[in-house]
């Protein structure tokens, strides 16, 4: 059997300030998924949680002397997050027509956006209400917020992505998840506790949402989860391993590549082993077992072995299961500036190059 690529790309923080620049970086070195940068160092309004709520259909927000809340009408810091947003979908799409091979880029179905939004749990914990008091414990807003998020997820994504003629690929990045099955989100005072939320609850929840993207053009729905936040917030990957009775599944997981090599949890490895049974994506965020990226072909074999050993571990196909990952550098060596953006995408690349060759 010939092994399958895997997939590379971004996992969607960047250094700099300069949207066209950080285009054409990604256009060079992930042609085939590329990712919508956020380039965070611009400034509030630029952060995750801005650019997840310049997304929002037709729920205005401001900013609070705390963070972001919801508003009678637009702040000043909102109008720069959409600004900021629009720069960048524009510059992508710039980037995409400035190396587009039209013959070539027809005949690759499988091409794909990538674009990173807060998922619907962790932006409720994070956004507040007008009274000050977290999203989250609104029923009613939450549930507004969600279909606010996913309606305007949904259009700016597909939307950019029919223009690059690929297909739209979100990733759904629940940061605060573990904290909110624990009951451990922080509100305004310690006389304000906030209850925590079943796993089951979350998990129906997490695949409607994927659902309702789908439904409004979205190719595949993957989400994104820390490792673990220590004892105050453990993780609960039963929560998303398992997906509800009449419920379609989520089309995949990113998660630390270094927690699932380290084997410290049999649960995220028990997960992580679900998805590819289930022929869904598993995205790779960071080279596993890599102290450092990639610079020889000796330290890219060694990073490929690792990856083979790790399908091996998680029962996976050794040839197949290639074609189910997809490798892309930590945040970490995107935003600290110990490599160039360059470095750290090209790092990932040459191992999925890599990879077929080495698996035969």
């Amino acid at each position: 059997m010939t092994a399958v690529e895997p997939g590379h790309t971004g996992p969607g923080p960047m250094r700099g300030v300069d949207p066209r620049e950080a285009a054409r970086i990604v256009l060079g070195e992930c042609h085939g998924m590329p990712f919508l940068p956020e380039l965070s160092d611009r400034g509030l309004g630029a952060d995750q949680v801005g650019r997840t709520l310049a997304m929002l259909a037709d729920l205005p927000v401001d900013v609070s002397t705390r963070g972001w809340r919801l508003a009678g009408s637009p702040g000043r810091h909102a109008r720069t997050a959409a600004d900021l947003l629009d720069r960048d979908l524009d510059a992508l799409e710039e980037a995409d027509e400035s190396v587009r091979d039209p013959e070539v880029d027809r005949a690759a179905t499988d091409r794909r956006l990538v674009v990173r939004a807060l998922g619907p749990w962790s932006l409720a914990a994070q956004l507040e209400l007008p009274a000050g008091l977290p999203v989250l414990t609104d029923r009613g807003a939450r549930r507004d917020v969600a279909e606010a998020l996913a309606e305007g997820v949904a259009a700016r994504v597909t939307r950019l992505a029919r223009r690059l003629g690929v297909g739209a690929r979100v990733l759904l990045d629940e940061p605060m998840l573990w904290h909110v099955a624990a009951g451990t989100v922080a509100g305004p005072s310690r006389f304000d506790p906030i209850a925590a939320v079943p796993e089951d609850r979350l998990s129906l929840s997490l695949c409607r949402f994927a659902d309702v993207l789908r439904r409004n053009g979205v190719a595949e729905v993957i989400l994104r989860l820390p490792a673990g936040t220590g004892p105050e917030a453990p993780a609960r990957w039963s929560a998303v391993a398992q997906t509800p009775d009449g419920e379609a599944p989520l089309d995949g997981l990113c998660v630390p590549a270094e927690l699932l090599h380290s084997g410290t949890s049999h649960a995220a490895l028990d997960a992580a082993g679900t998805v590819l049974g289930g022929g869904r994506i598993l995205h790779l965020e960071g080279l596993p077992g890599s102290p450092r990226p990639p610079r020889s072909g000796p330290e890219v074999e060694r990073d490929v072995s690792a990856i083979l050993a790790l399908l091996e571990r998680l029962s996976a196909p050794r040839y197949a299961g290639l074609g189910q990952l997809v490798l892309t550098p930590t945040v970490d060596a995107m935003t600290s500036g110990h490599l160039t953006p360059v470095e750290a995408l090209a790092s990932v690349r040459r191992v999925a190059e890599a990879a077929p060759r080495l698996a035969e």
